[in-house]
């Protein structure tokens, strides 16, 4: 009797992947990490969903409820725990801090080997939680610190999304860099829907009001000027009160959380693509994985000049760098591209090119199925 390729893998180790906060259909999470475990075990992705469960692309999806509020995730936290508890799979692969005490009780409790999917510096992330008070924010990173020396102890290792992360954890550990899966097709849309774009949370601290700010001064030489935002929106009520202030609701689009298929086709009808990130430590030592995203669209970008993204630019030549807080800085490379329909098609070459290279999603693969090959 002939075994299949999917029973033969299954014979090997079957992994349940599992995250409160992400959902199913996250980039980092199913498309490049699920996707591409599956391709050689079998896998299981737990996750908020509008759909009980279905298999795609081999994956086995079975949905978690979706949430409005992070106090909605104690209950997808508690249904993690009890799927899990009752799963004939040998790995427990998380991706949230929320989930690492699960993680813990995983390997004591139940012997499963555990995997920690690191995405963010949490302790730099608690620093900057502005709805925590200053004695909150010392007893979650103490909580937090605790929960990471207990996980190091028994975790079967640790996937790392950026460089810097390895200072943090530093044995045991492997760095996965968040880089696309790149673009097949002929790259960006000839015909131009939006002058600028932004892919991912629209949050102050990721630039949402240095956006509008942008926009409302280029508007007096470019009144027709349009700003396409594609991703969750924090404080909603605080951006529609300056945008009707200033009337620029004719120029400014939201399009709130896009999946990541259909959010790439409309950055290919955009013109130039914006990452004007804070200074922060989370943000300055981390990639930014829209930067490679705007590359594989085949469009340039004006980022923030951290070191890490102008080491990018220098290496890609595919955008411009600016200090996030000089305005005028910013409205002069903007207009440089803007006016510039060459300059711009240059750089787009230049960074899809680059992802071709170096910067794409395959040499990061291979180098995860390697990792849970030899556990």
């Amino acid at each position: 009797m002939l075994i299949s390729n999917q029973e033969f893998m299954a014979e090997n180790i079957s992994i349940f992947i599992g995250t409160s906060v992400h959902r199913w259909n996250d980039n980092r999470v199913f498309h490049k990490e699920a996707v591409s475990l599956a391709s050689q075990f079998r896998v299981e992705l737990h996750a908020p969903a509008n759909f009980a469960n279905k298999t795609l692309h081999d994956v086995i999806i079975i949905g978690l409820p979706l949430w409005k509020k992070e106090s909605d995730r104690k209950i997808l936290r508690s249904e993690l725990w009890s799927r899990l508890k009752v799963s004939k799979t040998e790995l427990f692969y998380f991706h949230d801090p929320e989930l690492i005490w699960i993680g813990i009780k995983a390997r004591l409790f139940l012997r499963k080997k555990v995997i920690y999917d690191v995405h963010e510096n949490t302790v730099e992330s608690i620093k900057g939680k502005k709805w925590l008070n200053t004695l909150t924010k010392r007893l979650a990173i103490i909580g937090y610190k605790l929960f990471e020396w207990i996980g190091k102890q028994l975790f079967s290792h640790f996937i790392l999304a950026e460089d810097s992360y390895k200072t943090l954890i530093p044995h045991n550990s492997t760095i996965v860099l968040n880089y696309p899966i790149v673009d097949e097709s002929n790259g960006n849309s000839e015909h131009k829907l939006y002058d600028l774009v932004y892919l991912g949370d629209v949050r102050e601290d990721r630039g949402a009001l240095i956006m509008l700010e942008l926009i409302k001064q280029l508007k007096k030489k470019r009144g027709e000027i349009k700003l396409a935002l594609l991703g969750k929106i924090v404080n909603r009520d605080k951006l529609d009160i300056i945008i009707k202030k200033y009337l620029l609701e004719q120029n400014i689009k939201f399009f709130g959380y896009v999946d990541y298929q259909e959010a790439i086709k409309i950055v290919k009808k955009s013109k130039v693509g914006l990452c004007l990130l804070k200074p922060s430590q989370n943000f300055i030592h981390s990639y930014p994985t829209k930067l490679f995203d705007y590359m594989n669209a085949g469009i340039p970008f004006v980022s923030s000049n951290f070191q890490l993204y102008d080491e990018l630019i220098q290496k890609s030549n595919a955008g411009i760098s600016v200090d996030p807080r000089n305005i005028t800085e910013i409205i002069n490379a903007v207009n440089q591209l803007l006016d510039d329909a060459d300059y711009r098609e240059q750089l787009g070459k230049n960074g899809k090119l680059s992802l071709e290279q170096k910067y794409n999603w395959q040499s990061q693969s291979d180098r995860l199925i390697k990792v849970i090959k030899s556990l």
